[in-house]
């Protein structure tokens, strides 16, 4: 019976431990997902030849890198490096 148990809580802890992992590669998977996008924006933006499509572009890289910034701080001290 002890044995079971046993095995039954090793089981558990393996389990919590890779959900652990997981967690931590998908809060940097976050952060840098929003990096990306914002990258993207900006260079549409440096390229964009007309005043209204470069507005919008602008806009755009500062929405995500405002995702970027409340991630890294959300993130902050959970043994996550963000970029």
């Amino acid at each position: 019976v002890y044995r079971i148990n046993w095995l039954k809580v090793r089981a558990r802890r393996d389990r919590w431990k890779e959900e652990v992992s997981l967690v931590r590669h998908e809060m940097l998977w976050t952060c840098l997902s929003f990096e990306y996008h914002k990258d993207i924006w900006e260079k549409r933006a440096l390229q964009s030849t007309e005043p209204g499509k470069e507005a919008y572009a602008k806009k755009q890289m500062g929405l995500w890198n405002d995702f970027a910034k409340k991630a890294r701080l959300m993130f902050q001290g959970k043994q996550v490096d963000c970029i």
